[in-house]
């Protein structure tokens, strides 16, 4: 299950990787990966809804 981007998320990224204070680098990076798999997870429930990919909604 994915998780949502969250402040205590990056705060604890941040300090495992030693960048403590560079959350807002790390946000504006993960945003875009965020965004392009929010748009595949869409495209796969709306082909799911669909004949195209409905076989695999039972």
């Amino acid at each position: 299950m994915a998780k949502m981007i969250s402040p205590q998320n990056l705060a604890v990224g941040t300090a495992a990787v030693g960048l403590v204070g560079q959350e807002g680098v790390l946000f504006r990076r993960i945003f875009g990966w965020s965004l392009l798999l929010l748009l595949a997870v869409c495209c796969l429930v709306f082909l799911q809804s669909t004949p195209v990919l409905g076989w695999m909604v039972p």
